[in-house]
């Protein structure tokens, strides 16, 4: 015998089976990945250069999500690559010659800071200044004295150059190669014929004092690194 159903029983089975349907059908949603968690680790906080230029490199550790950039204090230094990245890295930098006392500088890779130390270089090379004092046999057109100024330096070559200036003989900036053997120093420099000077130099290397001869002219020469 069929069974006859009302109709409020009827709709309440259909929203059942709508219920159902929907839920069925419904999808989960995808995880959102975590934020990775940054820390910078570096191989090295402290660099102990030599008085040479020369290079160095600094390990950073972090995760792969992780960005940092680098930021420098110091004028003797620069940071060759790289100054920015995400993730670990190794950060190059290269130190110039110190041509005078030591020094310090620093950068920050990641917030995390590096200090830079570099020796004195040798006291040699730099700026210096003295006088040339005339002796026996020289023209009379030369002073009994004159003051001049100069640089030693060390070129690319790895030869020394000496630029010297010495305004009453009228040598402006001539650029002379300077021998250094020890504590002993040479050059050679025209005037009215070739002169050659040597020195030795003090035991701090900041100052020195020689004699000069050419032709029939002679006399003595002095300096100090300023």
């Amino acid at each position: 015998m069929l069974r006859t159903l009302s109709l409020p029983t009827i709709l309440l089975a259909l929203l059942a089976m709508a219920a159902c349907n929907t839920s069925s059908s419904s999808t989960t949603p995808s995880p959102t990945a975590p934020t990775p968690t940054c820390t910078y680790t570096l191989g090295s906080t402290t660099l102990n250069m030599a008085g040479t230029s020369g290079t160095a490199s600094i390990g950073l550790t972090t995760n792969s999500g992780c960005a940092w950039s680098v930021t420098s204090s110091g004028s003797f230094f620069t940071v060759t690559s790289p100054t920015s990245g995400t993730g670990p890295a190794t950060v190059a930098l290269t130190v110039a010659e110190n041509l005078g006392d030591a020094r310090t500088g620093a950068i920050t890779i990641g917030g995390q800071t590096v200090t830079i130390n570099q020796a004195a270089g040798d006291p040699v090379f730099g700026n210096w200044a003295g006088t040339i004092v005339k002796g026996s046999g020289c023209p009379a057109t030369f002073p009994a004295s004159a003051q001049w100024t100069g640089t030693i330096r060390r070129s690319a070559s790895g030869l020394h150059e000496f630029v010297i200036s010495i305004p009453s003989a009228l040598v402006f900036n001539q650029t002379l190669t300077l021998s250094i053997v020890g504590s002993t120093l040479q050059m050679q420099v025209a005037i009215d014929t070739l002169y050659t000077f040597t020195a030795t130099l003090s035991s701090d290397r900041r100052s020195f004092a020689g004699v000069f001869s050419g032709g029939t002219c002679s006399g003595t020469w002095s300096g100090t690194r300023q």
